[in-house]
Order: C-alpha cells, then structure tokens, then sequence
C-alpha cells in the first residue's frame, strides 16, 4: 500500500536461528536467545528473502538480524547475498553488532571480528565481573577493546550492502575491572553504572560510523524507556527506565543516531481490549498509564521504540499483539518518535501474525485510524467486501474483550461458509473465517495454529 507514512523508521527485529519462514527444515526453534544455528544453511538466506518481501510489501524499512553473520550458515557469501537481495527490494538489513558482548561483527565463527576469537587471543581484555571474575565478555575501556570494535565496525559497512547497524553491550552489563571503576568515579558518579558502560561501548562504533550516520539507520538499544523509572529498580526486565534524568549518551552520542527505546515496561501492562478501539482511535483510556503520561518523549533527537511483544519468548510469541502495536504506534507517533520496531520471526502463514503484521504496516503509517478504518484498508480486500471486513473485525474485537462470542459467530457464519474452498479467491477467506470461528467457538484454545 503506497501510503506516507507517520511513522517511517520501522524495522523488524529478529534473531537468525529462530526466524522461521521456511516451515520444514528440521533445525526449527520458537524460542530463544543467542542459540545455535540449527537449521540447514541454505534456509537462512530463504527465510529472511520472504521476509525481506513482506516488509517490501509492508513499508518497513529495515530488517536486523542478531547473527547475521555465522560460519554455520554460510558465513560471508550468505550474509552478502541476504544484504544484496533486500537492497534490491528498498529495504535495510541491519546487522546486530555486539560492542562487549553478543559476539561482535562476525557474530560466530573464527574470525579477527568474533568476539571468542579475539578475547582467545586478547585475554587481557575481558570483562570483570562485580565479584572480580574475569568473564567470556569484553571490557569497554580497554584501549585493544576499543581499536577492535571500530574496526569491526568499518569491516561490516566496507563488506556487506548494509543500510545500518544495531548495536548492543550485552543488557544490563558493567566492567568491574579498575579502570573501569575509575572512569565511571570520574564521569558522573550518580549515573547508572550500565548506561556509562553502555557508552564507552557505543561511542568508539559510532565514532567509525560517523560517515554514515546522515543515510544510514545507525540504532542503539538502551534496554530501557525513557520514563522516570529507576534502570536500577526490582522491575522485571525490560520494563525499567532512565531514571529522574537522561542519560549521558543523549548529549555524548551523535544527534544523527537512532536511540532504540524499550516500549515494553511503558505501554499498558495490560493492553487495552480491541473493542476499545473500533470506533474511536485515540481511546482516552489508552493515556490512563503512569508508565507513559501524556506529554513524556524521549530526550534524544531521534528516537525508534522497540516493543517484546509477541517476542522469542514461547509465552508471548503466538500472541494477537494489535492492540499492543496499535497503541505503541498511537504514543510514539504522539510523542515524536521515529518509528517502532517489532519482532519479525513469525511467517506471515500464521494467522494470528499475518493480521499483526497487516496492524504494524497500517498503524505506522496512520496511527490513529480505528479498528474499522484498519479493517476497511487491511482485510476487507482480502475478504472480499467492506461488509466482510466489519464483520471480521466486530467478532475478533468481542471475542478479545473476553465476551461469549458464540452467537455473533453463528450469525456471521452463513456469509462466510457458503463458497467453494477450492476457488482461489475464496480460499483466504476461508482459512481466515475458519481459524477465527475456531478460535471463537473453543475459547479455551487461545492459540489456535491455523495457517493462511
């Protein structure tokens, strides 16, 4: 759909190993982090050239991939020829790139640009624990440390058609070691020991990067919002924020990067129910959340949301998330954000994920449209009619208010059954009716895994 987007910066967030778009290659996981390769090689450039298609079709611009490059599927030819292909489609691949941990430019294998490789070879360089161990991490000061990640860095532009990067220190991570402890006594003592750390990784990348900071997507997560929640607060992961101030990367990092703020911890904790937005688009309800009040943006010039949500985590991964996606795309273009990142792991062949990607596709672009006007544009062309798509929508929206649903679908049932299953225009529209009939008529079966 050629629509100007309110929100432009989009991209999809993904690990290699659990980015499922080929569904019969034995290696398959559904959850997971920093996992093994398991699958066959050929199946990671297959896997993301369909999702390089859907976020062609979509207008999402970007895709990052955590593992993008591993000897166990193909090293540097395969990860050329997944950047070559989405170039060709207008969209950005965006290579994770670990500073101190979750392995460096060339994420695993024997590479001068692997993190194992080159802490075997540097061990003078490890991370030190709180407790004074030295760990399979990096220290962020160390000066071999610092010269390794620019240069790892200028490697990835220099060897892939990439449209940016993304870069992670490894969570909530903090050097112990002296020097370490020494810079931050000296820099602002009252910050989080993990933002400071945070920046003496990021700012040598970016220093590497400043070449490409004006036409490229250069992001860099935070693991935090930007509320006045304490980062080092008993919250749950994900959900802490920056604190009573910001954080010293917002004046020390170029005002041309991409500053990834968690979302997860401000939008509701518990999502508002679909009906809530059918007819109204901006639901005054959607404001009641100490966790993000109306007014609070980000202090950072440019700044993308990233939200869990339906993420590689198995409670969460089958999930319906359009009221989460509809909501973050309403606060964040609100407050002046960029754009959202989402989790693109799922195939579109799922049901319940290709109506997700339908809802970040056109909420991105008009947040603040209602269920009905998303189900005019989204589904109504799919299902054959307007009348179709308003029937859809009504009987998910009751169904996720936690109503008895039985007797609306009953009632829609006739306009929906009554055409062959073979005919190819029907065919959509059958498997869509039939999962959502399903799903209504056995409630205690939330996840129901029908495929389109």
């Amino acid at each position: 759909m050629a629509t100007q987007r309110t929100l432009s910066t989009n991209y999809f967030w993904t690990w290699d190993h659990s980015t499922n778009w080929v569904l019969d290659d034995p290696g398959l996981q559904d959850f997971g982090c920093s996992n093994l390769y398991l699958k066959k090689p050929e199946t990671y450039v297959e896997d993301y050239r369909r999702l390089t298609d859907r976020a062609a079709r979509d207008g999402i611009g970007g895709i990052l991939i955590w593992g993008f490059v591993r000897d166990s599927h193909g090293g540097v030819p395969a990860a050329q020829e997944v950047a070559r292909y989405a170039a060709s489609r207008g969209v950005r691949i965006m290579p994770g790139l670990g500073t101190t941990a979750y392995g460096g430019a060339y994420y695993e294998g024997e590479h001068e640009f692997n993190q194992k490789t080159f802490l075997a070879a540097h061990p003078d360089c490890a991370h030190v624990s709180k407790e004074g161990e030295k760990t399979n991490c990096l220290c962020p000061t160390h000066p071999d440390v610092i010269d390794w990640m620019k240069r790892g860095a200028e490697w990835l532009m220099e060897t892939f058609e990439i449209g940016g990067v993304n870069l992670e220190n490894g969570d909530f991570l903090t050097c112990y070691c002296d020097r370490c402890r020494e810079r931050r006594s000296q820099l602002s003592p009252g910050e989080p020991a993990y933002f400071q750390d945070q920046l003496a990784g990021y700012a040598p990348c970016m220093e590497a990067l400043a070449s490409y900071l004006d036409e490229r997507w250069i992001t860099y997560a935070t693991y935090a919002g930007f509320n006045t929640r304490s980062v080092e607060s008993d919250a749950p992961h994900g959900t802490d924020g920056m604190g009573s101030h910001a954080p010293l990367f917002v004046e020390a990092l170029p005002p041309e990067a991409i500053c990834q703020w968690t979302l997860t911890g401000m939008v509701r904790p518990e999502p508002l129910p679909l009906n809530a937005y059918l007819d109204d688009g901006a639901p005054e309800a959607v404001y009641d959340n100490p966790n993000w009040p109306r007014g609070l943006r980000p202090p950072t010039r440019r700044s993308a949301g990233f939200l869990h949500q339906g993420s590689q985590w198995r409670d969460s991964r089958y999930k319906i998330i359009i009221s989460v996606l509809k909501e973050g795309c309403l606060r964040a273009a609100e407050e002046g954000l960029e754009g959202i990142s989402i989790h693109g792991e799922m195939t579109d062949r799922y049901i319940p994920w290709w109506l997700n990607y339908q809802a970040f596709s056109h909420f991105t672009a008009r947040p603040r449209d209602t269920l009905r006007e998303f189900a005019d544009a989204r589904l109504a062309p799919v299902l054959g009619s307007e009348k179709r798509g308003q029937m859809f929508i009504e009987l998910l929206a009751e169904w996720d208010s936690g109503k008895d649903a039985t007797e609306t679908a009953r009632a829609f049932h006739g306009e929906f059954a009554g055409q062959h299953v073979l005919d190819h225009d029907w065919l959509p529209v059958h498997n869509l009716w039939t999962w959502l009939h399903r799903v209504v008529m056995q409630p205690d079966e939330r996840v129901t895994r029908s495929f389109l």
